[in-house]
């Protein structure tokens, strides 16, 4: 049985991933410089809110993968996108969906060959689905009653009609900044450092209202950083919408410890001690 961990083949990088039971495969070709952003936890995140089996598949009882090939260009761009491999077409639609919902993070050092391509496999195996959902809670994902916009176009925060509300899975907040300022435990290692500063961090809240593709842009030492992503991931949102549709959208918030936050990010104000 394959392990779900990061492991390493022959010459290739090839990484195993596990997003609490669903496994999917990074083989990049720069190890050094390819990677998604929020690394490869983020992508178990992802893939664990929002992957779904599909019903033909289930009831068929079929099991198999689907392996893209890409080029990953310095910005984050992907190219030439193409699914090298498949086992069935009635996969084709569902890793690709979960797959374009991953973004890639930015180097200019990046090298770009047209002849060498990034893979990626979704497994679809379904003793591991079912470990997925019972662990998440849910099989088919909730999302609002309104449509959902089905492409991975991501909308900045200020760009959205409607813009996304938080849910508080404990207590009774005014806004976002209220919960941070309650719920915020200050870590010690900071508080004897005496550090002050603030924490950046970027996300994009999916249509289902979970979170995904978590990039720090502005790290703190002492724990504050682990203590604003904690924060951060224990709150669901009422997605954005655009034209009637629930969208992703992208947020970045500051978290400030020590201080209040200057910064002003995305129509969200700041927030912290």
């Amino acid at each position: 049985m394959i392990r779900l961990l990061t492991f390493i083949l022959t010459v290739f990088l090839f990484s195993a991933f596990s997003a609490n039971a669903q496994t999917f495969y990074y083989k990049p070709y720069s190890k050094v410089t390819n990677q998604p952003v929020g690394g490869e936890k983020d992508v178990e995140r992802l893939f664990f809110n929002e992957f779904q089996y599909p019903s033909k598949a289930i009831k068929s009882h079929t099991e198999g993968s689907v392996t893209f090939a890409f080029i990953l260009h310095p910005n984050g761009e992907i190219s030439d996108l193409k699914i090298k491999s498949s086992s069935s077409p009635i996969f084709n639609e569902e890793a690709t969906r979960v797959f374009k919902k991953i973004q890639w993070s930015k180097n200019d050092n990046r090298p770009t060959h047209m002849n060498v391509r990034d893979e990626f496999t979704v497994e679809f195996n379904l003793k591991k689905w079912v470990k997925l959902y019972k662990k998440r809670g849910y099989q088919s994902i909730a999302y609002p009653v309104i449509p959902i916009d089905s492409t991975a176009k991501v909308y900045f925060i200020k760009m959205v009609e409607v813009k996304p509300e938080p849910v508080f899975k404990d207590g009774n907040y005014n806004s976002f900044n209220h919960y941070i300022s309650k719920k915020m435990r200050y870590p010690e290692a900071a508080l004897k450092l005496n550090l002050k500063g603030e924490v950046v961090v970027a996300f994009v809240i999916e249509p289902s209202g979970k979170i995904s593709n978590i990039d720090v842009r502005k790290a703190m030492n002492g724990g504050c950083t682990q203590e604003a992503l904690r924060l951060i991931k224990n709150v669901d949102w009422i997605p954005g919408q655009q034209d009637g549709k629930a969208v992703r959208t992208q947020m970045i918030t500051a978290i400030g410890f020590g201080m209040i936050s200057n910064a002003f990010h995305n129509n969200y104000g700041s927030a912290g001690n």
